[in-house]
């Protein structure tokens, strides 16, 4: 019967506190996935039922709610890039991947998926810097909602969340990319692209 996480752990001493804390940022990231997903529940059926109770209001009864585009739109921002943020974790984002079908190699295409992946992780680390700085003009300039006085940047600081869990989603794909160029490299040398 093998060791458990715990007992191999135990076994190899020094490396103890190095398997909790890959235990613990194991927990966080199932933690915050778990929270993206409730949240993502929590943002989509109200804003569906608002979406809904206007265009009933606007077209039945003749008169749309007072400020209800506001709270759509709102919503659907952190709608919007949590589920990006989402989406990238899944590795489900919208892609366009016309390189399989001009390289067949497969060391080739990892290579290309690496760089791609690469590339995804740079931009996402530019968003957030951005992002970072909007966030605090944003609270400088302490902007409200005009009818609610909701300050902006409860909204906004949706895309900071978003950016960074992109960019922490992107660096994971791009560790487990390079890790099989790595791996198809040792396993088979190849000749030509």
């Amino acid at each position: 019967m093998p060791p458990t996480s715990q007992e191999t752990c135990r076994l190899k001493g020094d490396r103890f506190v190095l398997c909790g804390l890959i235990r613990a940022v194991k927990g966080l990231h199932f933690g915050v996935l778990s929270g993206q997903r409730l949240l993502l529940i929590c943002l989509f059926l109200p804003l569906t039922g608002a979406m809904f109770a206007e265009v009933i209001a606007r077209y039945v009864i003749g008169k749309g709610f007072f400020a209800m585009e506001d709270f759509i739109g709102y919503t659907a921002v952190w709608l919007y890039f949590i589920g990006a943020a989402y989406a990238t974790h899944e590795r489900t984002q919208v892609k366009a991947e016309i390189v399989s079908m001009i390289f067949k190699s497969p060391r080739t295409l990892n290579i290309i998926k690496t760089l791609v992946t690469a590339i995804a992780f740079l931009v996402a680390c530019l968003m957030t810097q951005w992002s970072y700085k909007f966030v605090v003009w944003s609270i400088r300039m302490g902007e409200r909602t005009p009818v609610h006085q909701v300050p902006f940047v409860y909204f906004e600081v949706a895309i900071l969340v978003g950016s960074v869990l992109m960019a922490i989603y992107f660096l994971m794909e791009l560790i487990d990319n390079a890790r099989q160029v790595y791996r198809s490299r040792s396993s088979s040398p190849e000749k030509g692209v």
